[in-house]
């Protein structure tokens, strides 16, 4: 892992590898409402100053509202012949703490049925059946802040 550094970007920088590991498939627009929310976060890992990871998140309600200070991790993505590194780990765990650092109390994501294991382990739980995508079944995944904080290595 220390051949890799985190640092803050620009929304727009993590769009081209967003649109590559994201939406190479169903196409669409790489940019998310709340991008451009300026206490948004948008991580990018680099190795060799070349950009193989990244990841966003914002405040944004659960899609049911029931939860206040609720903030939404998005977009969490590492190259292939990046991956099982702890390059994503360290991406979600930055993330998590600036949305703690911003009043945060819980965190929600949605995740494709293959990598919702990868959150389960910081502690996110599955809500509910899978949703309908056209890449794929998605999980809705919650937790909160503090129980997370616990497990952060940073």
């Amino acid at each position: 892992m220390s051949d890799y550094g985190i640092r803050g970007v620009s929304a727009a920088d993590v769009y081209e590898l967003r649109e590559a590991l994201l939406l190479r498939r169903r196409g669409g627009s790489p940019s998310v409402p709340g991008d451009e929310d300026p206490t948004a976060c948008h991580l990018a890992a680099y190795r060799d100053e070349a950009r193989v990871g990244i990841g966003s998140i914002h405040p944004e309600p659960m899609p049911d509202g029931s939860t206040a200070d609720t903030w939404r991790l998005h977009g969490v993505a590492v190259d292939h012949g990046h991956r099982g590194v702890g390059v994503g780990a360290l991406i979600v765990e930055r993330c998590l703490e600036h949305a703690a650092e911003h009043g945060a109390r819980a965190v929600w994501c949605l995740a494709p049925a293959g990598v919702f294991g990868f959150f389960e382990r910081y502690g996110f739980q599955r809500m509910g059946d899978p949703i309908d995508d056209p890449e794929g079944p998605q999980y809705k995944l919650f937790a909160e802040i503090e129980p997370l904080r616990r497990s952060w290595s940073l």
